[in-house]
């Protein structure tokens, strides 16, 4: 879908911690507080609103309500991974239709390592895989990454690239949980979790919050100079759904990156911000929206400077694998690192003549069939 007059005009970030004993709703405030300091926006002037999260603290409007807001427009953005995105499409969509002409999007977590964190089972979990043993996310992982290995002679030294330069691209960002230099010596003796996956490998669960604003062209030229424009976005919920035998390699970005690209070459993306709850998420993802074919992520990483200062910049703040996984703010990390290189309020990170950048989103582990959610957008800095 091509766009006509929606601009993200703003952002805002919390700490992210790994010991911080604060309620989720505490998280949703400081990001939005960052956010309207940052825009100039007041409450009153708020007139839509989402969370993205997969365990609430309450209902989306009663949540709304406790941050002393009154709506046109509420939505609770259920889309796993890719929830983020989806709610920024879906605020798009009512912007267009003329519902609201700002909206706040945020997402977060609060994460306590002494508490147990299980969400209620689905119906694929309870009947599919909880009855031989599963050991969660990184097993199932674990397997598609060996058969994207066993299938394309992909390595393990090629997939903890991805994972070495987003430690890199880690270094200058404050917010980054994981700072320290790793190399793939590093990458490669981290302790086993499922084999194949590594500990380095995995995102660190912590607490934090990230917002989003979103905004009507004529209201974005009333709040900022730099209004980054929402180009082009698609998603493709439940992929191969009716395939009782599909390639797990395979994801329904190979869908959305159709769309996208049919309003907008790929040539003309100057960096990716790719949902990374593992790397080999990201080269299966980078396959599928056609960077290169099926099964030759491998190589295609290896020809290419994955860095921030590199000829293809992939997760220039360090994504979620260094940065830490907030939840569902994890999705949204990603449109905000985008937003800050479009902006260019990166600092030692920052992307040369940034203009574009690819946000994905990915989510909900369909056990029986292939990943649920999978959606995309371009943004588009404009003078």
């Amino acid at each position: 879908m091509l766009r006509k007059k929606v601009c993200l005009v703003g952002y805002g970030s919390t700490e992210y911690s790994r010991k911080s004993d604060r309620p989720l709703l505490s998280y949703y405030a400081e990001a939005m507080q960052n956010a309207m300091a940052q825009t100039g926006i007041t409450k009153k002037e708020i007139n839509g609103f989402s969370m993205v999260t997969q365990a609430s603290p309450d209902y989306s409007p009663y949540v709304a309500e406790q941050l002393g807001l009154e709506l046109d427009w509420v939505l609770n953005g259920d889309c796993g991974g890719a929830g983020a995105v989806c709610a920024i499409r879906r605020a798009a969509d009512a912007i267009e239709a003329g519902y609201l002409d700002v909206a706040f999007i945020v997402a977060g977590n609060a994460f306590d390592k002494n508490v147990a964190h299980q969400r209620v089972l689905e119906y694929q979990r309870a009947n599919y895989v909880d009855v031989y043993g599963y050991g969660g996310p990184n097993t199932l992982f674990a397997l598609v990454q060996r058969r994207h290995m066993e299938e394309y002679g992909t390595t393990l030294e090629q997939i903890g690239k991805i994972a070495v330069s987003q430690r890199h691209n880690a270094g200058p960002n404050p917010q980054a949980l994981l700072r320290a230099p790793m190399t793939i010596e590093d990458y490669l003796n981290s302790r086993l979790i499922s084999d194949p996956i590594r500990l380095f490998d995995c995102v660190m669960p912590c607490s934090g919050g990230e917002c989003v604003v979103v905004a009507s062209e004529e209201r974005a030229k009333q709040i900022t100079d730099k209004p980054v424009y929402l180009v082009t976005d698609a998603e493709k919920i439940g992929f191969q759904a009716s395939n009782m035998l599909p390639d797990k390699t395979v994801t329904g970005m190979s869908v959305v990156g159709q769309h996208l690209f049919s309003e907008m070459s790929r040539d003309n993306i100057d960096l990716l911000a790719i949902y990374d709850d593992y790397p080999i998420a990201v080269m299966m993802q980078l396959e599928d929206l056609g960077y290169c074919a099926k099964g030759q992520g491998g190589p295609f990483v290896d020809d290419h400077d994955l860095t921030f200062g590199g000829d293809f910049p992939v997760n220039t703040g360090g994504g979620e694998i260094s940065v830490g996984q907030a939840g569902l703010a994890g999705g949204m990390l990603h449109v905000v690192e985008a937003l800050r290189q479009l902006r260019g309020e990166a600092g030692e990170r920052q992307v040369k003549a940034a203009e574009t950048a690819l946000v994905t989103g990915i989510g909900w582990l369909s056990y029986a069939r292939n990943l649920n959610t999978t959606a995309a957008l371009i943004l588009e800095r404009r003078s």
